[in-house]
């Protein structure tokens, strides 16, 4: 997983907190190294460990009494990239991070508790709604173009891609050329780059030339043009 792919979180008081919503379940996921500083918890290593066995005491109940239990996400490790740098680090779930939650005695753990209910999981499933949409989206406009423009191209050397578009996109709305993480962008920029790339994928169909794209997309003003 890359770095730009999670979101990030910031709190004056109990500090910064990354996660990321699984785009096939819809399971927030947390650093377990984050969360348990910002609850005060130094060996964030032996806290997971001690969760897992408390975790496991349940699933094995479960087990003896017949109980089948619905889909029970555990922590997880995964490889994060950054630059050319590539760490392990530890996940946990949702549930797991209410576990360490409920755990901590400290008075910060019931404000961290507020922060992340009301801020934190309400706009980092709004944040994994877009990243799921846009991934979709821009998936069928690169299916689009190779079917309608590289395909039925009179040039065997044609090399359109998605590139060729999303640089036109950014610019109608007054971004660089290319951006290194969409996550840091407002809301609402994010939404009408969802928009702009679905726009393209239409004009496309209807058998538009690349020029023609390019004259109508540069033809928006960056603040209008839904």
């Amino acid at each position: 997983m890359k770095s730009s792919e999670l979101i990030s979180f910031e709190n004056p008081t109990l500090g910064t907190l990354r996660g990321f919503i699984d785009g096939k379940t819809g399971e927030p996921w947390f650093l377990a190294a984050q969360v348990c500083r910002c609850l005060g918890i130094k060996n964030s290593a032996k806290a997971v460990s001690d969760l897992k066995q408390r975790m496991q005491v349940v699933d094995d109940w479960n087990k003896n009494r017949g109980v089948t239990s619905s889909y029970s996400p555990k922590a997880k490790t995964i490889t994060l990239q950054e630059g050319k740098t590539h760490t392990q680090l530890t996940i946990i779930p949702e549930s797991w991070l209410y576990e360490l939650i409920f755990a901590s005695r400290k008075q910060s753990a019931i404000v961290f508790r507020a922060w992340v209910t009301h801020e934190v999981l309400p706009k980092l499933r709004k944040h994994g709604s877009y990243c799921t949409e846009r991934k979709i989206i821009r998936r069928t406009l690169t299916d689009t173009i190779k079917t309608e423009i590289v395909d039925k191209s009179e040039n065997p050397n044609a090399k359109f891609s998605y590139s060729n578009f999303s640089v036109l996109i950014n610019k109608s709305l007054g971004l660089p050329s290319k951006i290194e993480n969409i996550n840091t962008l407002p809301d609402d920029i994010q939404v009408k780059l969802a928009k702009r790339t679905d726009l393209v994928r239409c004009l496309i169909d209807e058998g538009r030339t690349y020029g023609e794209i390019k004259n109508f997309i540069e033809s928006f003003n960056k603040k209008d043009g839904e």
